[in-house]
């Protein structure tokens, strides 16, 4: 005896077993790197504790007071503006320059051009630490050299040395390396847009930075607010540039919310206080990632 088609499709897992099937592995190292690690630093916020030791003390919400009292903390929160806004101004805005140039179209060397812009974006950022480091070197680095040269005068502490520009040095490395990547994203958005839209506004005498206002930015509207989003997250979540370049140096000059939580989690063994500014972190990325929902439903 058979079973019939109903008895056997009944024994067939349905779409959303099937589903869960496949999601499993992923929502299983979600679950263990992202989900458990999370509650874990929440709890620990509320706590003070060492790295090796077994004694939490509940604290309240004393870490978190002591965060909002710690000027290093704020120090480090407004690096991260800094570089997020600095970020989005180099890395968005060159980065939708060379797009439009490319897209305009060169005779020749483009493929080269656009391969030189991108490299610096396959590069770790700890190699990327290292190359500018020779090249900033106050006594054999190529930037002095050509400084020199020129009768200009280089800084006396340093390009990383000097506290009032080496939040900046590190920002214009940072965008070295991911301008080329906000390119190749904001270039795919060019390329989208119908060229007889352009050949339409060409006859009602709208060409140039006319049609480039009024044609290509509201065109390329969502590109550019997933650009702006993440180079914001990108910012807020920087650490391996920073701590490759000047672990946060000098004098706090160039200090993050990443490298501030490693030092105090792994250099001072505040464990319960690191937690708290992870947290604080935490929050900002949920908010960013709310923000990137309610701005992508709305372009």
């Amino acid at each position: 005896m058979t079973a019939t088609p109903a008895i056997r499709s009944g024994l067939r897992p349905g779409p959303h077993a099937s589903a869960l099937v496949l999601l499993a592995p992923a929502i299983g190292l979600c679950a263990v790197f992202i989900f458990i690690p999370a509650v874990l630093a929440i709890f620990g916020s509320f706590h003070t504790f060492g790295i090796t030791s077994r004694d939490w003390q509940p604290v309240g919400l004393g870490n978190y007071a002591r965060a909002l009292a710690d000027p290093v903390f704020w120090i480090a929160l407004k690096n991260n503006m800094i570089i997020v806004l600095g970020s989005i101004t180099l890395q968005v805005g060159i980065g939708t320059i060379l797009a439009a140039i490319l897209d305009r179209g060169l005779p020749r060397g483009a493929t080269i051009f656009r391969t030189i812009i991108f490299a610096p974006m396959v590069v770790s950022a700890v190699a990327v630490a290292v190359i500018w480091q020779v090249i900033l070197d106050p006594n054999v680095g190529a930037l002095n050299r050509i400084i020199t040269g020129l009768g200009l005068t280089p800084p006396t502490l340093g390009w990383l040395g000097d506290p009032s520009i080496s939040i900046w040095v590190v920002l214009t490395i940072g965008a070295w390396q991911y301008t080329g990547f906000m390119m190749v994203l904001i270039l795919a958005g060019l390329q989208g847009i119908p060229k007889e839209i352009y050949e339409a506004a060409a006859l009602d005498g709208a060409r140039g930075l006319t049609a480039f206002r009024h044609i290509t930015l509201p065109s390329i509207r969502n590109v550019l607010v997933v650009a702006v989003l993440i180079t914001t997250i990108g910012g807020f979540k920087v650490f391996d540039l920073i701590y490759a370049t000047t672990q946060g140096g000098p004098a706090n000059a160039t200090q993050v919310l990443g490298t501030y939580i490693y030092m105090q989690a792994f250099n001072l063994g505040n464990m319960g206080y690191a937690n708290a500014i992870s947290v604080i972190l935490l929050l900002i990325a949920v908010v960013l990632g709310w923000l990137q929902v309610r701005i992508s439903r709305r372009a």
